[in-house]
């Protein structure tokens, strides 16, 4: 029915990671049309590798001052000619394109929370619901039944051999540098990774230097059994959590790659993150969670990780 497709969705890395599921079931739906994602051109290192589409359009999510960016994202959506446009941002920007495209292209089929669109839904209830529910029903909407299981094992390389010879668990110690305050502290990540080494367990810390290094330092200077696998991509987080045992991690976007390749994950998380709607999908998550992330103690963490059986 529809053979030339766009997708939009800006971010976050967790959210694009959460739309894998759904991008693969609009692929299994239209195997032969062309399928677009438009997205933040910042999560480039990731969604370029996204096998269930044709052509990726990146745009920056700048100031609304800049309005000159835009009207070139604008001109793309228009020049393109889309039979339907599957909005899962529903934004206020994306608002902006729906009103101008459908001026252009009146035949256009929106599926979207803009008024006026052919499959609009209320987000009076939705938003209620997980993010990954709400994307869900969505899609019904068009006929597209999706699954919430994100599919990211193209991500799982061959060719790495750098997996400890024990047991081992992921530390993701990182969060956004703009939410600093969902870091549990570098110290007590440090002691937990102690007290694995003395149940024969190692830890490994996968992270980028340039955003978390301070922390990174902090455990590898406390706990220098640690192996410090940083700055590596995400396919090697990946792999390696294909391998692991379980992880120990903060609300940060990797963590969600971890979850999704089925690596059981200690999430420990502040009051800035609702876990009902923010949820994590994978075979094993255990939830720690409190007003402020620092009240976390070593001993919960110690008592409630999620292992691989």
């Amino acid at each position: 029915m529809f053979k030339n497709i766009l997708i939009i969705k800006h971010g976050a890395l967790g959210d694009l990671i959460q739309i894998t599921g759904p991008l693969k079931s609009i692929r299994t739906k239209y195997p032969n049309s062309k399928i677009t994602l438009l997205t933040d051109k910042k999560f480039i290192f990731f969604t370029k590798n996204i096998i269930f589409v044709n052509e990726i359009i990146y745009e920056s999510r700048s100031s609304p001052l800049r309005i000159d960016l835009w009207i070139v994202s604008l001109l793309k959506i228009i020049s393109r000619n889309y039979d339907l446009i599957i909005d899962l941002q529903n934004s206020d920007r994306t608002s902006i394109y729906y009103f101008f495209t459908k001026i252009f292209n009146f035949k256009l089929i929106w599926s979207g929370n803009r008024h006026g669109g052919k499959f609009k839904y209320s987000f009076s209830e939705e938003n209620k619901l997980p993010i990954k529910d709400r994307i869900i029903n969505q899609l019904k909407l068009i006929d597209i039944d999706s699954s919430d299981k994100p599919e990211i094992d193209w991500m799982i390389k061959n060719n790495v051999n750098e997996f400890p010879s024990n047991d081992f668990i992921i530390l993701l110690p990182g969060s956004s540098p703009k939410h600093k305050h969902k870091r549990w502290p570098a110290e007590n990540f440090a002691e937990i990774a102690i007290i694995l080494k003395e149940k024969n367990i190692d830890t490994v810390i996968l992270g980028q230097s340039s955003s978390e290094g301070e922390e990174i330092k902090k455990i590898k200077s406390l706990s220098p059994a640690t192996i410090d696998y940083s700055n590596k991509d995400l396919s090697f987080l990946a792999t390696m959590a294909s391998k692991a045992i379980g992880a120990i991690a903060n609300d940060t976007g990797p963590t969600f790659i971890v979850a999704a390749v089925g690596c059981p994950v200690t999430w420990l998380l502040s009051s800035h993150t609702n876990p009902k709607i923010t949820q994590l999908v994978g075979s094993k998550v255990n939830t720690l969670k409190k007003e402020d992330i620092r009240e976390i103690s070593v001993e919960e963490v110690k008592n409630n990780l999620a292992l691989r059986h």
